[in-house]
């Protein structure tokens, strides 16, 4: 949990989930609904996930234009550095 909170000295965050994932918490979602529509083998449920992460997916194009504007070329190498899932 502290490497959610722990951003470097240009304010984006590479620690923790951040070195594998730039959206860890959209992949956590992800994970644990996924494994809910398993254990309940429910279609429904897994056509409510992908219902979701199609949604997610045009959230997160939105937020990491915003953190381009916000931290310019630094976010653009971490983008190279990291995928966007995973």
């Amino acid at each position: 949990m502290a490497g959610f909170c722990t951003p470097d000295e240009n304010g984006i965050n590479r620690r923790g989930a951040y070195r594998y994932s730039r959206n860890p918490m959209y992949m956590s979602y992800f994970l644990v609904f996924l494994g809910c529509a398993a254990m309940t083998a429910s279609l429904l449920l897994l056509t409510l996930l992908l219902c979701f992460q199609i949604s997610a997916h045009w959230i997160i194009l939105a937020e990491e234009r915003s953190c381009i504007q916000r931290f310019g070329q630094d976010y653009l190498d971490y983008m190279k550095q990291v995928r966007r899932y995973f």
